[in-house]
């Protein structure tokens, strides 16, 4: 079951920087915008203490807390225009192309591994 809550959680992170990219995109003529960036999903499950379920008193016990949110930085771009916008149309794009891989490649595991989940409970 950890599988499937990092999936979900790297799902969340994948809407969350899909909505800063839209957000860059949406922006790109506006005088004097910073592009934003997400926090990198390896440093936000650095920092995300994860707990294990333990179904028999025999486990090992792990402590551990909940998940923490990734926060939007200020991010550097590629090139700043005249009018102070830091926005480049084609990072953006492979942006949102990455999250676009990412949200599938998460769907594909979770689908598969939810598979080989039911066929062990057939057994």
């Amino acid at each position: 079951m950890y599988l499937f809550d990092v999936a979900s959680r790297h799902m969340s992170w994948l809407a969350g920087r899909q909505s800063v990219t839209a957000s860059n995109i949406a922006n790109a003529d506006t005088p004097g915008y910073r592009a934003r960036e997400v926090e990198q999903f390896s440093a936000v499950l650095d920092s995300t203490p994860l707990t294990l379920t333990t179904t028999s008193l025999a486990h090992l016990q792990v402590t551990g807390g909940s998940a923490v949110a990734s926060a939007e930085q200020a991010g550097g771009s590629w090139d700043t225009a005249h009018s102070g916008n830091s926005i480049s149309i084609e990072k953006e794009l492979m942006d949102a192309s990455a999250n676009s891989r990412w949200m599938n490649l998460d769907i594909g595991l979770t689908r598969s591994f939810h598979r080989m989940f039911l066929t062990s409970v057939k057994v």
